[in-house]
């Protein structure tokens, strides 16, 4: 095992080892030669990461400056001891003659992985517990959305600094939209015709305008068969105030019936730091 320090604190990171070593970790054991990859416990040094967790008076304390500025650092330094391990181990290995020559160092990578996103998990977890009771913070200080109790009824702005803040706010997913397209496809079939001038010819025409129409629906129709289709919601918007400010009134309103909206849904909080404009 390889020890490195960080300011006062010394942090054990992992070593694959060689062929004739059994390879161990800060955090794991994989014995040579077991295929299962199990891990075992081994002593993990906390104290030089963890040994400050207080949230108030007589617990422990999160000291956020030191791991905010080791956490660069135990990354570059795993990548290091990472590669570093297994070229060592390739050295030793020597020439790959077949397939099996490469199994152990894949069996100890995996069980590193493993391991490395076990950690990554509990990190994340440990992270995302910060933003929900943030969340209950915003609720008690601000009070429930009309609607949506579980949700704050808006952003709690907690100073933090000279010019910064912490803003925990609510956030919101769009409601999914329902689209009537046979109406939209009918809709584009008779513009479409329309502007040709498709039928006008009243001496000899080659369609009659329904005629046209249904043609061109007829082709809508066909390409829909073929795969989903799903108008654009900003484009149909631009094409209704186009049609709007042309005094199409009867085609602006067919747009806008096309589409529905369904209620947003509450997502959570979005925790994130900001400057305070003067």
């Amino acid at each position: 095992m390889t020890a490195t320090t960080y300011g006062p604190h010394e942090f054990t990171v992992l070593e694959l080892g060689d062929k004739t070593t059994a390879p161990h970790c800060a955090v794991c054991s994989l014995e040579e030669g077991d295929s299962r990859a199990e891990h075992t416990s081994q002593p993990v040094n906390l104290p030089a990461l963890l040994q400050h967790l207080d949230l108030g008076e007589g617990g422990i304390t999160l000291d956020v400056d030191r791991m905010r500025a080791l956490a660069p650092q135990l990354r570059a330094e795993l990548i290091g001891q990472l590669r570093a391990a297994a070229a060592q181990h390739r050295e030793a290995r020597g020439t790959v003659v077949v397939p099996e020559d490469t199994y152990e160092l894949v069996r100890r990578l995996t069980a590193a992985e493993e391991v490395m996103r076990q950690w990554a998990q509990a990190f994340t977890a440990a992270a995302q517990e910060c933003v929900a009771i943030a969340e209950e913070e915003a609720l008690t200080a601000m009070g429930g959305y009309p609607g949506y109790e579980e949700a704050p009824s808006g952003s709690l702005f907690v100073p933090d600094g000279a010019g910064q803040r912490i803003a925990v706010t609510p956030d919101w997913k769009a409601g999914e939209s329902t689209w009537d397209v046979d109406t939209l496809a009918g809709w584009i079939a008779e513009e479409v015709v329309s502007q040709e001038g498709v039928g006008t010819d009243t001496e000899d025409p080659v369609f009659t305008a329904q005629e046209a129409i249904s043609l061109v629906r007829d082709g809508i129709d066909k390409l829909r068969r073929l795969g989903r289709f799903t108008p654009g919601a900003s484009l149909i918007e631009a094409e209704r105030k186009r049609l709007a400010g042309l005094g199409r009134d009867s085609d602006a309103a067919v747009l806008r019936q096309v589409r529905s909206v369904g209620p947003r849904q509450y997502k959570g909080v979005k925790v994130t730091r900001e400057e305070v404009k003067p």
